[in-house]
């Protein structure tokens, strides 16, 4: 019997944890649907670069999915890590503080 091919791409969230999160990101006026997955992306780019730069120019392109400023996804994170149940708040701050 054949092997089932692992997984290429490992699941970020356990299934409770993004469910809440989405739930936060619909009752929230302040996030939008994606929102915390964008903010974690943009703050672990940043930390994974050795010199923690930020851009030069000061606007990007303007566009928050690619240009976004690393330290205010940092700070929507918090407000969504105070949102969450104790529990979740955990796995997701794991996720945040992985490789700081």
């Amino acid at each position: 019997m054949p092997r089932k091919a692992p997984a290429l791409v490992r699941q970020e969230f356990s299934p409770v944890l993004a469910a809440r999160i989405s739930r936060l990101e619909r009752s929230r006026n302040y996030l939008g649907p994606g929102a915390v997955r964008t903010a974690l992306r943009l703050w672990r780019e940043f930390i994974a670069d050795p010199y923690r730069r930020l851009r030069v120019d000061s606007e990007g392109c303007g566009v928050w999915e690619c240009c976004g400023d690393p330290w205010q996804a940092r700070e929507m994170l918090e407000g969504v890590l105070l949102s969450l149940p104790r529990r979740y708040a955990a796995e997701l701050r794991r996720h945040i503080d992985d490789e700081w």
